[in-house]
């Protein structure tokens, strides 16, 4: 945290010189976030949608792939007991992502989701206005929102995930008894009694806050990952609850050999990447039949089958098996022999270089991997300290389970810490408590 004796200001002089609206908006963001205590160095674009750590070498390349290792190392380093510069927040699996706070034009206090942020704002400060904005099954979830988080002194502009609009009831598991809620995929269990648990019990709302909003106008902010909401505490109806996680401490020290492995992996990925470069400098396009997307695609269903390859020879099969067969159900959609035509020789080309580049793309494969592994040894560590019971409901009643997971931040960008065969493949299974 930055601390400094007395507010600064921009100078009028310089204000007027700087012709950017978007340049002097920031300044000014800059300058509130270091009033406030925030390190801007954590400023990044608005909190719309993590990638997952691994996901950076897929998504930007080689040099996502470098990007990544950073991360890696700045947090073996950080689990080590180095200071490092990065901050770790717990992913609390919460939803509908919330936005709230005093409208930094009308200086009304005002709820919304994400469309908040749209070119023409989607905010409401009353209940009419979150009829004409948000329609459907968030209608009713905005309003009790609305009534009860302006209740709090907040002071700027925050984005949350919900966990509860009404007090949670109490109930058992494993002979323990304590108040239950679940706001998406894993259900909470707060022990009655407990420091937590008194806060549950007293509410009749509950959001978890994990990014501050700086900027003149609402299109133009600009997001810091982190809440300080301390000062958000006194008011027994909402039950704020923190992201900040503690990194010192046994618990959450690497022993010697997970950071060897850690050593070892981050090696193998910076070999694979060497290897399979170019192959990864193709990646990094955004249409849906780009490398970048489709695998994606295949490895999303990897994930919902539960099953990740052991090696980087069956992971290119089935990805040359998806790709193929994501092609062909294009061809089947179209209606001319011509269109039909083109999309079986897009198909050919694309196979064919899939299958002349196996080393190249081995290589790739292996980097992806190695990055993987070495991340869930972290975030195993992490997963060490847990201050409320998270468990997942399935066919045979509840199983414990490990939070969502964490978020990486470093230099103004943030990467999800998750183990994705444990919580993503639940996230794409279980059914959802909201609409």
């Amino acid at each position: 945290m930055i601390r400094k004796p007395k507010n600064y200001m921009i100078d009028s002089r310089l204000s007027r010189r700087i012709r950017s609206p978007q340049l002097l908006s920031y300044l000014i963001s800059f300058v509130l976030s270091i009033n406030r205590g925030v390190n801007p160095l954590f400023f990044m674009a608005k909190n719309t949608h993590l990638e997952h750590l691994e996901d950076d070498l897929i998504n930007n390349g080689y040099a996502g792939g470098q990007n990544a290792i950073k991360f890696l190392e700045s947090l073996r380093d950080m689990l080590g007991t180095q200071v490092t510069g990065t901050r770790i927040t717990t992913k609390w699996d919460g939803a509908p992502a919330i936005v709230c706070g005093t409208h930094p034009e009308t200086g009304e206090f005002f709820v919304g989701t994400k469309s908040a942020f749209n070119k023409v704002p989607k905010v409401a400060s009353t209940d009419a206005e979150v009829d004409e904005h948000y329609p459907g099954a968030i209608n009713g979830i905005l309003k009790t929102c609305l009534e009860h988080l302006k209740k709090l002194p907040i002071d700027g502009v925050l984005q949350g995930d919900l966990l509860y609009t009404s007090t949670p009831r109490l109930d058992k598991m494993g002979g323990t008894t304590g108040y239950k809620f679940r706001p998406n995929t894993i259900t909470y269990f707060a022990q009655q009694g407990s420091e937590l648990g008194n806060k549950v019990a007293k509410s009749k709302l509950g959001i978890v806050f994990h990014t501050t909003y700086f900027g003149a106008t609402m299109p133009e902010m600009v997001a810091s990952f982190g809440a300080n909401v301390s000062g958000l505490q006194g008011v027994s109806d909402v039950a704020v609850l923190s992201s900040d996680f503690q990194t010192t401490g046994k618990e959450v020290t690497l022993s010697a050999m997970e950071k060897a492995t850690v050593n070892q992996n981050i090696n193998a990925a910076k070999t694979g990447m060497r290897k399979g470069r170019n192959f990864l400098d193709l990646l990094g396009g955004k249409k849906p039949f780009e490398y970048t997307a489709l695998f994606k695609m295949y490895f999303n269903q990897i994930v919902r089958g539960g099953n990740i390859p052991s090696s980087s020879s069956t992971m290119l099969k089935g990805f040359v098996a998806f790709v193929s067969q994501r092609f062909d159900m294009e061809i089947a959609k179209k209606k001319t022999e011509k269109s039909k035509v083109q999309w079986q020789n897009k198909k050919e080309e694309a196979i064919k270089y899939l299958n002349n580049n196996k080393t190249t793309i081995h290589s790739a494969m292996n980097a992806f991997t190695a990055l993987m592994t070495a991340k869930n040894i972290i975030v195993s560590r992490l997963q060490k300290v847990q201050g409320i019971g998270t468990f997942i409901e399935d066919e045979d009643g509840y199983r414990v389970t490990s939070p969502e997971g964490f978020v990486a931040i470093k230099n103004g960008t943030a990467m999800k810490l998750v183990d994705r065969l444990e919580f993503s493949r639940a996230n794409f299974t279980v059914a959802k408590n909201w609409g």
